[in-house]
């Protein structure tokens, strides 16, 4: 390929490119700034903004890989430093040899009440990334730590980190999980008189009225009906489990971003990246079209 051909395809790429990020970002800033953010007790089923603090889950800690730090998500990356060329031609470029990101959920709480977030799948923000070098695969030395040294090694650390107690906004779809609805009665009904039906002789003294020796299909519909009551009694008397409420990744093609900042600062993230984007956009295009015109006149 030439190299008209290939800055042809490589503009027509930062074109394509660059227009669908400021598209994107400026439709994330408007939908931050769109979607009230509503409260954990009284938030609707279904696609939701929430704000508020996070928490690891109770007896859950969550180290970040590389620093050792107590966090509630992370996510890590690990370059490695190589040279291509001529010594005249010499490149360096960094790849990537270990990446992670934290899947464990972590508490949002709000001043009327807390949910789980489940960040598997979301679009994630940090307040605090650290950026470090060393000479191992996996790194020595922590920021801060005793023998740490700055400057350039083979190797490059990045990682991203939220805090607990740290604000976070969430939009994502919101569902609330309780225990009453799951019980299956008539399975629980069918349990109980099969138990019944282990002792023939206490069936038929409780349910053989006519006293014929044999429970009649009435008599065993009498005996369905009190196997119910029992077991709607029975869980009655179960102690209530408290509802739990989920946000996650929403079924269709909504966002599911957490982010570590307020709602305006989000907006404001978002509104600077659509802005770079459409700068780059219209260099790409102003560039592609001169190549274009120097192309075919």
């Amino acid at each position: 390929m030439g190299d008209a051909a290939f800055w042809l395809v490589a503009l027509a790429f930062a074109v394509g490119g660059g227009g669908w990020l400021a598209f994107r970002s400026l439709h994330v800033a408007r939908l931050v700034e769109d979607t009230p953010t509503s409260r954990v007790r009284s938030a609707a089923q279904g696609y939701v903004e929430l704000g508020g603090r996070c928490r690891p889950l109770e007896g859950s800690p969550n180290l970040a890989p590389l620093t050792g730090r107590p966090c509630v998500w992370w996510r890590y990356r690990i370059q490695r430093r190589q040279s291509t060329g001529s010594s005249k031609n010499r490149r360096t470029q960094w790849q990537t040899v270990h990446s992670g990101r934290s899947e464990q959920p972590f508490v949002l709480e709000d001043e009327t009440g807390q949910c789980l977030v489940h960040p598997t799948g979301a679009e994630v923000l940090t307040g605090e990334s650290t950026t470090w070098y060393g000479d191992t695969p996996w790194p020595a030395k922590a920021p801060g730590s005793a023998g740490f040294r700055f400057g350039q090694g083979d190797y490059r650390y990045f990682e991203e980190r939220i805090y607990e107690h740290e604000h976070a906004v969430v939009l994502g779809q919101f569902r609330t999980v309780t225990s009453s609805g799951q019980r299956d009665v008539d399975a629980e009904v069918g349990a109980m008189l099969a138990e019944w039906k282990q002792d023939q002789a206490a069936l038929a003294e409780r349910y053989d009225t006519d006293r014929d020796g044999r429970v009649s299909l009435e008599e065993w519909e009498h005996a369905r009906a009190a196997a119910r009551d029992a077991v709607v009694r029975r869980n009655l008397e179960r102690p209530t489990t408290p509802a739990v409420h989920v946000v996650g990744r929403p079924d269709g093609r909504q966002l599911f971003l957490i982010a570590a900042v307020d709602q305006q600062a989000l907006a404001r993230r978002y509104r600077r990246r659509a802005a770079v984007a459409f700068v780059g956009f219209a260099a790409a295009t102003y560039a592609l079209a001169w190549l274009l015109q120097g192309m075919f006149g």
